[in-house]
């Protein structure tokens, strides 16, 4: 079932883990994060290839990070689980605390305290100095299938 522990500290600790076991490739070169980012994105994608961290997106002063949850390994590697049948426990789980159902009896109560249990590990920690507040971003681009997607229109610019 679900771990008790955050196996990644932070999303450079799961980064580190993805590149050390081949699930990251990094993309030095210049990418448009218009048209050819988003196109290789979804090639990658389709064959169920790694993340990919793109260092230079063309117009943009922070990297661009695509297909992180890419594929089920790594949406299971995230949650801290080996399998894909560990990580369907895992969507059981949240499914249940969502929307719990009322125990019938006593002995039910009982068989799902456990699964209550998990809501006191899942508080957001409070930092005084978080890693992403080193540089702020005063404005994000999108990347789109088309350079006037719906997308690049409705979304807001990122605020410090």
């Amino acid at each position: 079932m679900m771990s008790h522990t955050a196996k990644y500290s932070d999303l450079r600790d799961f980064l580190r883990d993805l590149e050390a076991h081949g699930e990251l490739r990094r993309i030095h070169q210049e990418i448009d994060p218009q048209l050819e980012m988003t196109e290789i994105c979804y090639r990658t994608l389709k064959a169920g290839g790694p993340a990919l961290l793109f260092t230079q997106p063309r117009g943009a002063t922070i990297p661009v990070l695509g297909n992180l949850f890419g594929t089920t390994s790594r949406v299971a590697r995230a949650m801290g689980v080996e399998s894909v049948e560990e990580l369907r426990a895992v969507g059981r789980t949240l499914a249940f605390l969502k929307a719990p159902e009322l125990p019938g009896s006593l002995g039910e109560a009982l068989e799902k305290l456990p699964a209550f249990g998990k809501l006191r590990d899942i508080n957001p920690r409070m930092v005084r100095r978080a890693p992403c507040r080193k540089g702020r971003v005063s404005s994000a681009k999108t990347t789109g299938a088309l350079p006037a997607s719906e997308a690049a229109r409705i979304t807001p610019r990122a605020v410090p």
